[in-house]
């Protein structure tokens, strides 16, 4: 294991991540890696915000556009995919930077994962025919029978976390819960600078998901969608890829599911859900250093702090 320093920036959806690391670009030597389960998907632009080629060549990104709509991509892969990009990075020279919003993916950077298993598309199947025939509750509560250590961690409307625990029992008989036990940090923390975004004010995080939403759908996200329907027929919301956030909203309305008038609200609502279910990983996480992303000198508070954590 080597123990070069890292910095890892994260946040709510909104918060200006991209903004933020593409300023930080500018100064500091950093080696960029994207930790968003929904960039990975070649096509999905607009949706995930996922800076555009022009932005990319100025700041270039590991782990974007990795994987067609259609095919799997889970936790296990991604902390195999950083941790052969951080093998290079240190003969690089340049500072291990990852950024995002996919919790659980920073959480596998910590703490080992024990071989868990792999999600197939049986087993996905599975859960959601199980979901579209009984409903959120009754996965929770089977959770509750089968796990009741990792459904004590788990809101019971997680639909995303929910699946994936039951997935793990279906493929392997084992307890997700168990594929944690004893586990150690894989990292010194004291190598590690967790920059947190956290909105003191959520009323103003709520008016730029609004906001968002509006400039994502006159952009084009509705015939961006149909792009990848055509390109992927055999796409549907059973796949990860369609079940993010604007993706399935916009999904429903095409298969005429939802009005185009309800569109706009359903993703903004979902939107908002997903940025409260990243706060709640962040306030289980440990050294999170606290910047508030709607500060007028955050870029400041910022680069001062990576100065002094890369003087240590």
């Amino acid at each position: 294991m080597n123990n070069e320093k890292r910095i890892y920036l994260l946040g709510p959806t909104a918060t200006g991540k991209t903004e933020l690391v593409s300023y930080l670009n500018s100064i500091f030597p950093i080696n960029i890696i994207s930790v968003d389960s929904a960039q990975i998907y070649k096509n999905m632009n607009i949706g995930t915000a996922k800076p555009n080629q022009k932005d990319l060549i100025k700041t270039p990104h590991h782990l974007l556009n990795i994987r067609t709509p259609i095919e799997s991509y889970s936790v296990g892969n991604f902390k195999k995919d950083v941790d052969l990009i951080l093998s290079k990075s240190i003969d690089s020279g340049k500072i291990a930077f990852l950024y995002g919003g996919t919790m659980m993916y920073f959480n596998s950077l910590e703490n080992p994962l024990d071989n868990l298993p792999i999600s197939t598309l049986q087993t996905k199947k599975k859960v959601i025919d199980e979901f579209n025939k009984f409903g959120i509750e009754f996965l929770f509560n089977k959770l509750k029978d089968i796990d009741p250590v990792s459904a004590s961690k788990i809101h019971y409307k997680d639909i995303q976390r929910i699946q994936r625990a039951l997935e793990v029992y279906y493929i392997s008989g084992n307890k997700l819960s168990s594929f944690f036990m004893n586990k150690k940090k894989s990292y010194p923390s004291s190598r590690i600078l967790k920059i947190a975004l956290w909105p003191k004010n959520r009323g103003q995080l709520h008016r730029i998901i609004e906001e968002r939403v509006e400039h994502m759908l006159e952009k084009g996200l509705i015939e961006e969608v149909k792009g990848i329907l055509a390109k992927y027929p055999a796409l549907d919301d059973s796949y990860p890829s369609f079940r993010s956030v604007g993706y399935r909203q916009t999904y429903y309305y095409l298969k005429k599911q939802i009005t185009k008038s309800e569109l706009k609200d359903k993703i903004i609502f979902a939107t908002r859900q997903l940025a409260k279910r990243q706060i709640t990983w962040m306030r289980k996480m440990e050294n999170l250093e606290i910047f508030d992303p709607f500060s007028n000198d955050l870029n400041l508070k910022v680069t001062t702090r990576i100065e002094s954590f890369l003087a240590d």
